[in-house]
């Protein structure tokens, strides 16, 4: 974003473009790279719209959810190594319990609402459950169902916008 502020005329859609054809392998290696980063501290950003210009949407696709699962796995060990369960029981015991009796049962549905839903970092999710001892395959199942289907929209959005803005 700061480089497209500072330079937007180094930073075009063919540059870019330009870029991906005669990087084809270190690009999405680098895109990914920065999305996984993006994800595990927090930070909003607009990578999709970056991506949405320089891959097709099948390629755009893969590589997203290959960040998303990475910091989603990151966060969650590393959840596990801060032994933030151990934190969250001491500090807030109460919270915590009425929170583990609404997972009884619900783990998974849950987990895919939280994914799926704009509005909240899904890894927010992720150090919950990881805190919860909630198994890793099926917190990342969850992961990966909701963020498919936020991603798969995210991505047909972005690419109609371009294609729309370009022609």
């Amino acid at each position: 974003m700061a480089t497209y502020l500072l330079f937007p005329e180094k930073l075009s859609f063919s540059f870019l473009e330009e870029i991906a054809a005669n990087y084809p392998v270190e690009t999405p290696i680098i895109y990914y790279l920065l999305l996984s980063f993006q994800r595990v501290v927090f930070m909003p950003s607009p990578l999709i719209l970056v991506g949405a210009l320089i891959f097709n949407p099948i390629k755009l696709f893969v590589v997203n959810m290959a960040g998303v699962m990475t910091s989603a796995t990151i966060v969650y060990y590393f959840s596990r190594y801060l032994e933030c369960d151990v934190y969250l029981e001491t500090k807030y015991s109460k919270y915590t319990h009425k929170i583990k009796s609404k997972f009884v049962d619900k783990e998974l549905p849950l987990i895919v609402g939280w994914s799926f839903f704009p509005m909240v970092p899904t890894n927010l999710i992720v150090y919950i459950v990881s805190s919860l001892r909630i198994n890793v395959f099926k917190c990342l199942l969850g992961v990966f169902i909701g963020e498919s289907i936020i991603n798969a929209f995210y991505i047909i959005t972005a690419t109609m916008l371009i294609k729309g803005s370009l022609s």
